[in-house]
C-alpha cells in the first residue's frame, strides 16, 4: 500500500475523531447516540460516551482490517493496489453515517 493510501485513510479516521470531539461539546449529557450496526439504518442507541467512542473505534477497526486483508491477499505487482481506493471510500461512508448519527442526536428532544 502506498503512503498516500495510508495518509488518506488516516485523515478520515482523524476526521471521525474530530466529529466525536465536536459532538461531545455540542450534545447534552443525557443524549443517546444512534449507532449503525448494519445495512438498514440506525438500530442501536447508546449513551453519549459510548456512542461517540464507538464511531471512531469502528473506523480504526475498518482501517486495520482492510489494511491487513488487502495487504495479505492482493499481490504486489503493478501500481494498482485497490486498497488505495477502497479504504478511503469505506471510511468516507462511515464518516457520513457518523455525521448523520450526530445530527439525529442533535434533533432529539431535550429533557429539562
Amino acid at each position: 500500500m502506498t503512503a498516500a493510501g495510508l495518509a488518506i485513510g488516516g485523515v478520515f479516521v482523524l476526521a471521525m475523531i474530530g466529529v466525536s470531539t465536536w459532538a461531545w461539546r455540542a450534545l447534552p449529557p443525557d443524549v443517546r447516540i444512534p449507532v449503525h450496526s448494519g445495512i438498514g439504518g440506525y438500530d442501536n442507541f447508546r449513551s453519549k460516551t459510548r456512542g461517540l467512542i464507538t464511531w471512531p473505534v469502528g473506523g480504526v477497526v475498518i482501517y486495520g482490517v482492510f489494511l491487513g486483508v488487502i495487504e495479505g491477499v492482493v499481490p504486489r505487482h503493478g501500481s494498482g493496489n485497490p486498497a488505495v481506493i477502497i479504504i478511503p471510500i469505506v471510511l468516507a461512508v462511515v464518516l457520513v453515517a457518523q455525521v448523520g448519527a450526530i445530527r439525529a442526536a442533535l434533533r432529539q428532544p431535550r429533557s429539562r
